[in-house]
């Protein structure tokens, strides 16, 4: 897996200060996945720069440990920078009984994140309100233009996360990432340990690296000593008006002889 070094990324309020010519610039390197978070099933999206954010997975029945690893496999193997959460929120913009739950769900990945690839990945929570009902449309829409039967909602529920996660993005560069909330630990002890945990990630990778760096040098060495046999055998063979084959033969037909 690969891993990402460095200090701790700005927050989203001290990047409030940027001009808006800057911040544009910032998200247009941006490679972000997208979470739509659900008790059942997790749909996961992805977007470079804001460009047509696609679906990525769904992930169904983990728990938040498992999920949460599986979440940063995938922001690993796509090389991503940052992860956006969405966050459930009544009309109103007030906080409702599953904004706690995906909070909860936020420490988990945040810990996740903080143990396998350090301080500089930015993890926000973002408003999602609207997301499902949008995807909901979007699918039906699709379907009738395409003149078919358009899906249920049970038909329909998989590909509704994925979907929502793509909104998620569009929203969030949409708005370049105002009022973005970047998830922090609520117990600094949680944080240590998870600095531990990186660090310790860290000395293997290196410790990894230097054993296969090793067995490189001894497949480059037994490489090098077979090319200098085979070359004293050609010597050799030359000497006695032979070929390297013939030297060969010979020493099979001794080593059958001392058998005998």
């Amino acid at each position: 897996d690969a891993i990402i070094e460095g200090t701790e990324t700005e927050s989203v309020e001290e990047s409030k200060s940027e001009s808006e010519e800057e911040r544009t610039k910032r998200f247009s390197s941006l490679r972000s996945i997208g979470v739509d978070y659900g008790l059942t099933r997790t749909g996961l999206a992805i977007s470079t720069g804001g460009y047509r954010p696609r679906p990525l997975a769904i992930l169904a029945n983990l728990n938040d440990t498992s999920l949460s690893t599986a979440v940063v496999n995938t922001f690993l193997s796509e090389r991503a920078t940052n992860i956006v959460l969405g966050l459930p929120l009544y009309k109103n913009g007030t906080a409702s009984p599953q904004s706690d739950v995906t909070r909860t769900f936020g420490q988990h990945l945040l810990k996740e994140v903080r143990s396998r690839c350090g301080t500089n990945v930015e993890v926000v929570l973002w408003d999602e309100r609207y997301t499902s009902k949008e995807a909901a449309s979007r699918i039906t829409a699709e379907a009738m233009a395409k003149n078919v039967r358009i899906p249920s909602a049970s038909d329909m529920s998989g590909e509704l996360d994925a979907d929502a996660a793509c909104i998620i993005l569009e929203d969030y560069y949409a708005e370049l990432g105002v009022d973005a909330e970047r998830i922090q630990f609520d117990n600094a002890t949680i944080a240590m340990e998870c600095k531990e945990r990186y660090k310790e990630t860290l000395e293997q990778m290196e410790n990894d690296r230097k054993r296969m760096m090793e067995e490189r040098e001894r497949g480059r060495n037994a490489r090098q000593e077979m090319m200098e046999r085979v070359k004293r055998e050609e010597e050799e063979a030359a000497r006695s008006g032979g070929d390297a084959s013939e030297v060969g033969r010979k020493k099979k037909k001794k080593k059958k002889k001392k058998k005998k």
